[in-house]
């Protein structure tokens, strides 16, 4: 059922509060269509926080700092994560904190910081410390922590109401946006794009943003695969012959480089070897992140489902239409295609008779072909005949009795 939230109070869930702030890390991601993957490098602000620790203020297990990503490129494939943090059973971790936070709130002892940021820290990682499960139920939510001013009660309530309104807002979006089971008929031939345009017209507030995008040379030397080459006799001449770059070090500099002053080697740096230029947005809040991804997923017209087996999203690939996901659901072994799979095939032997008779015999023949009193040759061939007789009895060619008498006399 939709329920749409009025726009002031949207707003308002969204801005913080003077306990806690949900913008905080500067997280850059830069988004590769063609590989239909979200590259982001994570803030290492608290790297430089850490270093500011004196050793008698680190925690025992300071080999897992609070957040293990930082400074770190964490690459996840467009739309998973905002599928997963839609899917994160957040509410009942949220429960929990709040029942904690109520306990400890009470015994909180003030503690003086000698730096603004170490205060901040100090009440992440206090918050942290009691909101684990929530804060690892997903990565964006890990990777886009808030900036707690203040420990307190308020401030819990505060960020998990923040939490839960973008996992409604984005559970209603990927229904109306992508998911192909969503008013099939009526639907049939609108893009993700028009029906986020449809979704628009009656909500009274849509996920708009404005992001923020920064541009950069990628100029990481010769070696990186990731650079284009244009003359690549040129480039490995110019790489391993060191006379090569003495030689164009030495020679006269033409009227260009005269002209700004510019070292001969770095024109044919240029020449040889474009520098490309790379675009990444910058997100600070979960909120930013999670509609970056839904954006590009609208650009890609992706389609999701519903898995008929664990009840989950998953994004299709390409034309290939199924009802079940690859992902492998708690205490079990395959994953939910698999399931279906063996779940169908044992619901077929059951209706049909001629594939139980088929089964039990090819067991009990096999296990005489383990034990030598079946060839090898005879097992094959009474394998292909069994094959035929099985297929003629689906087919009601031969009747199930006339199956089983035939099976049982084989082998005498």
């Amino acid at each position: 059922m939709f329920e749409f939230t009025a726009k002031d109070k949207y707003r308002k869930i969204r801005e913080g509060t003077d306990e806690v702030s949900f913008s905080y890390l500067a997280n850059y991601v830069s988004v590769d269509l063609d590989k239909r993957e979200l590259a982001i490098a994570v803030d290492d602000h608290f790297i430089d926080i850490e270093e500011k620790l004196d050793e008698d203020e680190k925690p025992e297990d300071w080999e897992h700092p609070l957040l293990p990503q930082a400074g770190m490129v964490v690459t996840s494939p467009v739309g998973e994560q905002l599928i997963e943090f839609c899917e994160a059973d957040i509410e009942q971790h949220m429960k929990f904190t709040l029942s904690m936070m109520s306990i400890f709130s009470k015994e909180e002892k003030k503690t003086e910081q000698k730096d603004q940021y170490l205060h901040y820290y100090d009440n992440y990682e206090y918050f942290a410390g009691i909101a684990e499960d929530v804060m690892r139920s997903n990565l964006y939510v890990h990777i886009f922590p808030p900036l707690i001013y203040k420990r307190s009660l308020e401030m819990c309530k505060a960020y998990f109401l923040y939490l839960r309104s973008l996992q409604k807002e984005y559970r209603q979006l990927l229904d109306f946006c992508f998911n192909a089971d969503f008013y099939k008929e009526e639907l049939a031939g609108i893009t993700a794009a028009s029906r986020f345009t449809l979704y628009c017209e009656v909500a009274p507030v849509a996920p708009i943003r404005s992001m923020n995008i920064s541009f950069r040379f990628l100029r990481s030397g010769f070696g990186n695969a990731s650079m284009p080459v244009r003359d690549k006799q040129a480039y490995e001449e110019f790489k391993k012959n060191p006379a090569k770059k003495l030689q164009i070090q030495k020679r006269e500099p033409n009227a260009f480089e005269q002209r700004f002053n510019i070292n001969p080697i770095q024109t044919e740096l240029a020449r040889i070897m474009p520098v490309p230029i790379v675009s990444s947005y910058r997100c600070q809040s979960l909120d930013e992140i999670l509609y970056l991804e839904f954006e590009k997923m609208l650009e890609l017209d992706m389609q999701i489902k519903r898995c008929k087996n664990c009840n989950r999203y998953f994004i299709l690939k390409g034309n290939y239409q199924t009802e079940y996901c690859d992902r492998i659901p708690d205490g079990e072994t395959q994953n939910c295609q698999a399931i279906s799979a063996t779940a169908k095939y044992a619901q077929k032997v059951k209706d049909n008779p001629a594939l139980a008779i088929f089964n039990k015999s090819y067991k009990r023949y096999h296990a005489r072909l383990k034990v030598g009193s079946v060839k090898p040759d005879a097992f094959k061939k009474w394998k292909y005949e069994a094959v035929m007789m099985r297929d003629r009895c689906l087919d009601e060619e031969v009747t199930v009795e006339e199956f089983t008498a035939w099976i049982d006399g084989y082998f005498g």
